[in-house]
C-alpha cells in the first residue's frame, strides 16, 4: 500500500522551456519534445503559487529554459514573494538586463551563469557571443548594491585551466562562485554538441507527439578524479561554494545502485503549463495535467506508484547527479553526504570571517582537511537511512534485557525514546542531537559575528582570532565527531580548542554571545575556572544538549569539573547524582501521535513507547514525524532532552525551561533555505544542476 506523500517544501518551477543559450551539455533547444508548450499567463502563474503554498512549500526554484524569456517573469517572482516563499532564479543574462530592477531586490538568490572569461570559449560551450552582457550585469548588479548574487561555474576537462581565472573575477567583485563539475548525463555530452547527436529523452506521449527512438546510449560517465580534486582544493578560497557532499556523490556514483532523490516526493515538478511533471524534468515520460489543485495531484495514484517504485530505480535516475533533486534528500538522511554537506555550509559560512589564507597557509588547510573528511567518511559508514521517508535514521526497539531503548547506528549503546522523538520532531538532520554541525553551528551563528563586532571597534585580540578560525573549525569537527561510534578521542584538537576559546574568552567576557563561546569552551579541556571567567552556558538555547552530549565525550573528573558551569537543575546529569525517579504518567488513555506532537498528554505517549516493539515503533514515528510543527519543533525537543536529563518537569507542559529564555539569542531553526524553515542567512540547498541546464 503507498505511503502518504511527505509534505512538499520545495518546487521546482520551469517557466519556460525556451532558451536563447545553445550549450552543448543541454538538451532543451534540441529536442523536439520541449517545443510549444504552453505557458502559464499572470493570473495562471499567481493560481500556481498560491496552491503550491497551500501544499506547504515555501521554496521555489525558478528555472528553464530561460526565465527572463516569459514576459511574466517579475509577476510571478512578486507573487512568490509576497508568498512568504524563498526564491532562487537561474539566468544565462542575455536578455535579463531590461529585468533586472523588478526582480532582483525580490529573489534571494539570483544564479547567474559563467563558465569562463574567454569569449571565444564562451561561444564554444553556449554557442552565443555574449559573455559581455553577463559580465557587465554582474558588475552593474554588485555596483548598485545587490547582494544576492552567485556565479554558477560548470567546471569541465576544458575549463579547467581557466577556473583560478574565473573564481579571481568572482572575488575581485565580491560574488559568490559555485563550481559545479560537469557530470555525463546525456549521451555524446561534451562542450559542444552539434545538432545530429541529441539523445531523445524517454518523452513517448507529451502533447499526443511520439518520441524518436533513441539512439544507442553511451555509458554515464563521471568527472575525472583530477578535475573533483582540482575543485574540491578551492575550498578555502574566498567568494567560492564548493559542496563536497556533491563530489562525494559524482566519486561514489554506482548505478548498480539506488539513487536517494527527492523527485515526487519532498520536491514538485512544474512545468510551463502548471503540469506535474514526472518523475522530474531529467526523467520526465509522464506527467499530470493541471486540472485539479497540486494538494490532490500530490495523492494522485499515478505520482505515488511512479514515487514508490521508479524514482531512483531508473537506469537514468542510478547515474544521476542533478543536485537540486539529490541535495534535499541528502538533508533527511543522517548518513555522509548529510555530514559532509553541514561541514561545506560551515565553510561558507566561516570564510568571511577568516583572515586572508597566504599559499602555504591555505595548503596546511587543505592538508589537515582532508584527513578531518576521511575521519568523517570513515566514521559514518556505518550510518544507514531510515527505512520510510520519514525515518531521518534506521532505529528500531531495543531487544536488551530491560528493553526500554531504542536501538540506531548513532550510539553503541540504546538511547532514550526521547531522544528518537526530539530528533524527529524537526523536518530534517540539522537539528538531529549527535550530529556534530549542532555545536559547530555556535561558531558563526553567535560567536563569529560577536567577534567581528568587537574587532571593528578596535577589540584587542579579535582581528588576530580569525587568523586560526579555520583550524578551529577542524579542531570542533575532531572533537564532536566522537559523538558517532568509531570516533577516535583527539586531545590534541581539546586543547587547541581550548586555547583560541580563552583567547575569545578576553574579548567576549561580559558580552551575551559569551555564553555560546563558554558552552562550545566545554567540549575543550580549557579548565571550568577560566571558562567561568569570561561566562557561562546558563541560560542558552542548547545548554540542556550540550550537558547530555558531555556525558557522551567527557568523563566523570571533567564532568564533575564542570558541572558548576551549568543550571542546578541539570548539574546531577553531569556528577552522577541521584535524581527523583519520574512518577507515573498521569492517567488517561495514551494520546495519538498528532496529538502528542501538539503537547497534549506527551508523557503518556513516550511512556507507551518504552516497550513498543520496532513495528509499532516506527509506526509512531512517522505519524509523529508527519505532524512535524516547525514552530513549535525547538520546545518539544526541549521538553523531551530536560526528561532525559532527569529534569521532571510534566511533558505536558508547554514551555518548560530550565532556566528564562534568553531573547538574544535566536531559536535555531532548520537549514533548508532562508524562508523554508531557514537558519538565518544560511542559502538554500538546492543549486542549479551542473552539465544538463544551467542557463
Amino acid at each position: 500500500m503507498p505511503t502518504t506523500p511527505t509534505r512538499f517544501r520545495h518546487a521546482r518551477l520551469y517557466l519556460t522551456f525556451r532558451c536563447n543559450s545553445r550549450c552543448g551539455y543541454c538538451n532543451v533547444w534540441q529536442d523536439p519534445v520541449f517545443d510549444g508548450h504552453r505557458e502559464l499567463t499572470a493570473d495562471g502563474l499567481r493560481r500556481c503559487l498560491d496552491e503550491l503554498a497551500e501544499l506547504g512549500v515555501t521554496y521555489l526554484d525558478i528555472t528553464g529554459g530561460e526565465p527572463s524569456l516569459h514576459r511574466e517573469l517579475s509577476t510571478a517572482v512578486r507573487h512568490a514573494h509576497d508568498l512568504g516563499m524563498t526564491v532562487e532564479l537561474t539566468t544565462n543574462a542575455i536578455r535579463f538586463a531590461p529585468q533586472a530592477a523588478d526582480v532582483v531586490p525580490l529573489v534571494d538568490t539570483l544564479n547567474i551563469s559563467l563558465d569562463t572569461l574567454s569569449a571565444e570559449r564562451y561561444h564554444r560551450i553556449r554557442g552565443t557571443d555574449t559573455l559581455d552582457r553577463t559580465l557587465a550585469l554582474v558588475e552593474k548588479l554588485r555596483a548598485d548594491g545587490a547582494g544576492n548574487l552567485k556565479l554558477i561555474c560548470v567546471v569541465t576537462d576544458q575549463n579547467l585551466a581557466e577556473l583560478q581565472d574565473v573564481v579571481g573575477y568572482a572575488q575581485r567583485h565580491g560574488v559568490d562562485v559555485y563550481l559545479a563539475p560537469m557530470f555525463s548525463y546525456f549521451a555524446a555530452q561534451g562542450e559542444v554538441r552539434p545538432p545530429g547527436s541529441v539523445r531523445t529523452l524517454k518523452l513517448a506521449a507529451v502533447n499526443g507527439r511520439g518520441a524518436a527512438s533513441p539512439a544507442a546510449e553511451a555509458p554515464p560517465r563521471v568527472p575525472s578524479s583530477v578535475l573533483l580534486r582540482r575543485v574540491a582544493e578551492q575550498r578555502y578560497a574566498p567568494h567560492t561554494v564548493v559542496n563536497l557532499a556533491f563530489l562525494h556523490h559524482l566519486r561514489t556514483l554506482d548505478p548498480a545502485t539506488v539513487t536517494a532523490c527527492g523527485a515526487a516526493s519532498r520536491i514538485l515538478t512544474v512545468g510551463p503549463d502548471g503540469r506535474v511533471m514526472l518523475p522530474c524534468y531529467h526523467e520526465w515520460d509522464t506527467s499530470l495535467d493541471w486540472s485539479r489543485p497540486y494538494r490532490e495531484l500530490v495523492r494522485d495514484p499515478e505520482l505515488i506508484r511512479v514515487r514508490e517504485e521508479e524514482v531512483g530505480t531508473r537506469p537514468g535516475c542510478r547515474s544521476c547527479a542533478v543536485f537540486p533533486y539529490l541535495g534535499l534528500p541528502m538533508s533527511h538522511r543522517f548518513t555522509t553526504p548529510f555530514l559532509l554537506q553541514a561541514f561545506s555550509r560551515e565553510l561558507d559560512r566561516l570564510k568571511p570571517y577568516a583572515a586572508a589564507l597566504p599559499p602555504e597557509r591555505r595548503a596546511a588547510l587543505l592538508e589537515r582537511s582532508d584527513a578531518v573528511l576521511a575521519e568523517v567518511e570513515r566514521v559514518s559508514a556505518p550510518l544507514r537511512p531510515g527505512e520510510h521517508l520519514d525515518e531521518l535514521y534506521r532505529f528500531g526497539a531495543d531487544d536488551g534485557a530491560d528493553g526500554v531503548g531504542v536501538r540506531t547506528g548513532l550510539a553503541v549503546r540504546p538511547v532514550a525514546v526521547e531522544e528518537l522523538l526530539a530528533d524527529h520532531a524537526h523536518e530534517d538532520c540539522w537539528r538531529i542531537q549527535r550530529s556534530p554541525h549542532r555545536i559547530v553551528r555556535l561558531l558563526y551563528a553567535e560567536i563569529l559575528p560577536a567577534l567581528a563586532a568587537h574587532g571593528a571597534g578596535g577589540a584587542e585580540g579579535a582581528p588576530e582570532l580569525a587568523e586560526d578560525l579555520l583550524d578551529v573549525h577542524l579542531d570542533c569537527w575532531r572533537v564532536l565527531l566522537t559523538l558517532l561510534p568509531g570516533g577516535a578521542p583527539d586531545n590534541a584538537a581539546r586543547e587547541r580548542l581550548g586555547r583560541w576559546c580563552a583567547r575569545a574568552g578576553r574579548v567576549l567576557r561580559g558580552h551575551r554571545a559569551a555564553s555560546a563561546l563558554a558552552l562550545l569552551a566545554s567540549f575543550s579541556t580549557l579548565p571550568a575556572a577560566d571558562i567561568a571567567s569570561f561566562g557561562a552556558p546558563r541560560g542558552h538555547d542548547e545548554e540542556p544538549l550540550a550537558v547530555k552530549l558531555l556525558g557522551v565525550l567527557s568523563g566523570p573528573e571533567r564532568r564533575a569539573e564542570l558541572a558548576g558551569l551549568f543550571a542546578p537543575e541539570l548539574a546531577p546529569a553531569l556528577t552522577g547524582d541521584s535524581v527523583p525517579a519520574p512518577g507515573a504518567p498521569a492517567s488517561g488513555p495514551v494520546p495519538t501521535p498528532e496529538e502528542a506532537r501538539g503537547g497534549v498528554g506527551l508523557e503518556r505517549f513516550v511512556a507507551s513507547l518504552r516497550h513498543a516493539d520496532t513495528g509499532a515503533l516506527r509506526t509512531a514515528v512517522r505519524r509523529w514525524r508527519a505532524a512535524a510543527d516547525p514552530g513549535t519543533a525547538p520546545d518539544i525537543e526541549r521538553r523531551l532532552l530536560l526528561s532525559e536529563l532527569g529534569v521532571h518537569t510534566s511533558l505536558s507542559e508547554p514551555g518548560v525551561r530550565t532556566s528564562p529564555s534568553r531573547p538574544d539569542v535566536p531559536t535555531p531553526r532548520s537549514e533548508a533555505g532562508p524562508r523554508s524553515l531557514p537558519e538565518p542567512g544560511l542559502t538554500p540547498v538546492s543549486v542549479p544542476e551542473a552539465g544538463v541546464r544551467t542557463p
